[in-house]
């Protein structure tokens, strides 16, 4: 029998999963590594430290599957999107990457804003902001000149995995279209773009769509990572996408919410609809021709862990379990709606969708001597779910139906945040088969780039079951209808504030 391993490089952990031909996991393991924050609002990640973890999450998924490393016919990739990775002409990495959540580049995103802002959003249908590759990109060419002078190529984090494994160069055109410099329509990188921002064009690695073989696993890599060589590696994409294809949101109309690190909304589109003015992106998706339209923001599950970690437990303690988090779900459970009047404003890493503000900063309003601490954990998962409803309200203006939202992620394994995102948005909640949406979505591409399925379409039809679904109590719609009424006017009423206390 063969399987199918998708390989997932988040933000706190990369996951491997491995799959039958029809779609079973038979073995999954994670593994996890640290953000660095050298400097106020920096996040980074050393790329050999992934490949490490990487290696691990594999050997133990493979341990557990009791299977043999050449049963294991395709490798689909997946990973946080946004980053920036350099390596020189030996193909080390020059710097550690800076990933998605990072703030540095504020200055960049003003000047980006000022010389091309609306000709870059409507080429690349993304709006500009902090983290995405081409404003670090900017920075570092002003800040660490001896390291610009070294750079061979810039890769997106899992294509750094991608290197280690087939010894190959390349990306996705998912992927790619997070970097602000990509032609979202033409699925290429823009010319245009990088002569305008003086980027070499030989710093961008060739593009691939997420089901082509990119590659094989090679002598090196098999020695370090139970995987026969030879194995082939697809393109995979940006983990936003993989997600939606791992839920079986590959038609118009479909819409997935998935609670992370972040948090994002997406739906697919059959002509790329470029809405940057409304905080949301347009990225190619994996099916060629096809696109997704996704709203995002920064702190999403991160919320709920900096509260439980810095807070609950004290600075310098470590999570025992993951059983801790679920006894504080359950200690939550009896609060009712919108917790006693109190709401969470998860701005912690300044937000995305639909403010684009890095200086946007978290919030409870409304506290009293009644809120305890299951109230703040209540008002945080409801704050978070209050936000993504932002991106479904955008998606509405647009034209778009909901009828359902598919959930995945951190957020759709817990009852109480799956009934709570029922509640905020009005809609039923469908659960997802899998809660390792991003890695089963690789898996997908993989399955499909050596012919087990001549499309992804027909791969999520096989695989892809819905597990159930949640309905709205119409009680708590009523209340959280009121609550998110003063939770969309808060921003505009504390922006300035925000801003005067970031500068401090």
């Amino acid at each position: 029998m063969s399987f199918i391993l998708g390989i997932d490089l988040g933000t706190s952990s990369v996951k491997a999963l491995l799959v039958s031909e029809g779609g079973e996991i038979v073995g999954d393991s994670s593994q996890e590594y640290p953000i660095y924050s050298p400097s106020p609002d920096w996040a980074e990640q050393d790329p050999e430290q992934w490949w490490e973890s990487t290696i691990r999450a594999v050997r133990k998924a493979v341990h557990q599957s009791h299977i043999k490393p050449s049963q294991i016919k395709a490798v689909g990739l997946s990973g946080q999107t946004h980053g920036t990775v350099l390596v020189g002409k030996s193909l080390l990495p020059l710097r550690k990457a800076i990933i998605w959540m990072d703030q540095r580049s504020i200055a960049q995103t003003r000047w980006l804003q000022q010389r091309i802002g609306k000709r870059l959003s409507r080429i690349t249908g993304l709006p500009i902001a902090t983290g995405f590759m081409a404003p670090s990109l900017l920075w570092i060419r002003k800040n660490e000149p001896g390291i610009w002078k070294k750079i061979d190529q810039f890769l997106l984090p899992k294509d750094y995995i991608r290197l280690k494994l087939t010894g190959n160069l390349a990306s996705d055109v998912t992927d790619a279209g997070g970097t602000l410099l990509l032609d979202t329509g033409k699925r290429k990188w823009s010319p245009e773009i990088l002569q305008k921002l003086e980027i070499p064009a030989s710093f961008a690695p060739p593009l691939y769509e997420s089901c082509q073989v990119t590659g094989k696993i090679t002598k090196n890599a098999a020695k370090a990572i139970p995987l026969k060589e030879g194995t082939s590696v697809s393109a995979g994409g940006a983990d936003q996408i993989m997600g939606a294809v791992g839920n079986g949101i590959v038609e118009p109309g479909r819409v997935a919410c998935s609670i992370g690190t972040g948090g994002l909304v997406v739906t697919p589109m059959d002509h790329p609809q470029v809405a940057p003015d409304k905080g949301l992106h347009t990225i190619p998706h994996a099916i060629p021709g096809k696109w997704i339209l996704m709203g995002a923001i920064l702190s999403g599950g991160s919320s709920l862990s900096w509260f439980y970690k810095q807070v609950i437990l004290g600075r310098g303690k470590t999570l025992r379990s993951e059983n801790s988090y679920q006894s504080l779900f359950r200690e939550v459970s009896p609060t009712p709606a919108a917790s006693k009047g109190l709401i969470f404003l998860p701005y912690l890493k300044g937000e995305r969708t639909p403010y684009l503000d890095p200086q946007a900063r978290g919030a409870f309003v409304g506290l009293s001597l009644q809120h305890g601490r299951r109230d703040l954990t209540r008002a945080i998962m409801e704050g978070v779910v209050f936000a993504l409803r932002q991106s479904l309200e955008k998606f509405k203006e647009l034209g778009i139906e909901i009828t359902s939202v598919t959930t995945w992620g951190g957020g759709a394994k817990n009852k109480l945040w799956r009934q709570i995102q029922a509640d905020i948005f009005n809609l039923p909640i469908l659960i997802s088969p899998t809660q390792e949406g991003s890695a089963y979505g690789a898996a997908i591409t993989a399955a499909v780039s050596i012919g087990i399925y001549p499309t992804i379409k027909e791969a999520c039809r096989e695989w892809i079951k819905i597990k159930g679904e949640v309905l709205p109590i119409p009680e708590n719609v009523a209340v959280y209808n009121k609550a998110y009424l003063i939770y969309r006017g808060l921003y505009s009423k504390l922006k300035d504030d925000f801003h005067g206390l970031s500068e401090l």
